[in-house]
């Protein structure tokens, strides 16, 4: 990826004037503004950004060495939905971020899962045509499946999981009624009632709370990929960033707390 000096970049004649570069716009403004006013989870976010380039540097050095790269390949597509995942919650849209992180859960599953089992790598890619056989593909392939042959080994890594698929649902990466107002804005003005949208948010409670769930999802990626392959655990210390890492959340997360305290009240108090 060739990666420009960020000193070099020049807006473009039209850029803003329609609706589209005009969201774009804004949304890497706030990226700006996270990276500024929110350095602490910004931070985390870069650290769990830099072991994930260890892990997929790690597995494009394999893919030609191996006789089946599906595992590494899901790797890094599992890194590359984190990328994404940080740019939304650092931009504010936060509602998208479950989708994306969900990808990045369910295609370190996976990988995980088809490097333990190399023979299930053929029947993962003939996935059959015929409904009468799909029947017998699905019930291997499906989440629970997976996370229930996980938990032979850990059942702590399996029941983070099923707490992350079960969170990225919850908040939008399924549609239901939780997610269903998260981009309806409601202010009260002069004893009226306004009704906006708001697909960017501003740094409150949800935003927070989405930030939270993506650093959880890039750390399962990096525990996932250190258990997937030991050797890479034991070059890079893969499991011991991720408990790094999840110390450092739990820190971000109580010196917050206060914060996403007054601001749910607020939210509660219509201010």
């Amino acid at each position: 990826m060739n990666a420009p000096n960020p000193s070099d970049n020049k807006v473009p004649p039209g850029w803003g004037d329609d609706p589209l570069s005009h969201f774009q716009w804004t949304g890497m403004q706030n990226e700006l503004s996270t990276f500024v006013h929110a350095p602490s989870w910004q931070e985390l976010l870069s650290a769990i950004a830099g072991d994930l380039l260890k892990c997929s540097a790690y597995a494009i050095a394999h893919v030609p060495k191996c006789d089946e790269p599906s595992p590494h390949l899901l790797f890094m597509t599992a890194h590359n939905h984190f990328l994404a995942s940080a740019r939304l919650v650092s931009s504010g849209q936060c509602l998208s971020a479950y989708p994306t992180g969900r990808a990045a859960v369910e295609s370190a599953l996976y990988g995980w899962y088809l490097a333990g089992d190399p023979s299930a790598c053929q029947r993962w890619h003939n996935k059959p045509a015929d409904r009468s056989k799909l029947k017998a593909w699905s019930k291997e392939f499906k989440f629970s499946a997976l996370t229930s042959v996980l938990s032979r080994t850990s059942t702590g890594a399996a029941d983070w999981a099923k707490y992350l698929h079960q969170t990225a649902i919850d908040f939008g990466a399924h549609p239901n009624k939780e997610a269903l107002y998260s981009n309806l804005l409601i202010e009260r003005h002069e004893g009226r009632v306004l009704l906006q949208m708001a697909f960017l948010h501003k740094w409150q409670a949800s935003s927070i709370g989405a930030t939270k769930f993506v650093i959880e999802t890039g750390m399962f990626v990096i525990g996932l990929f250190g258990k997937a392959f030991p050797d890479a655990d034991q070059s890079h210390e893969l499991l011991a960033a991720a408990s790094r890492h999840a110390t450092a959340l739990s820190t971000l997360v109580s010196e917050t707390a206060q914060f996403v305290k007054d601001d749910v009240e607020r939210a509660n108090n219509g201010e």
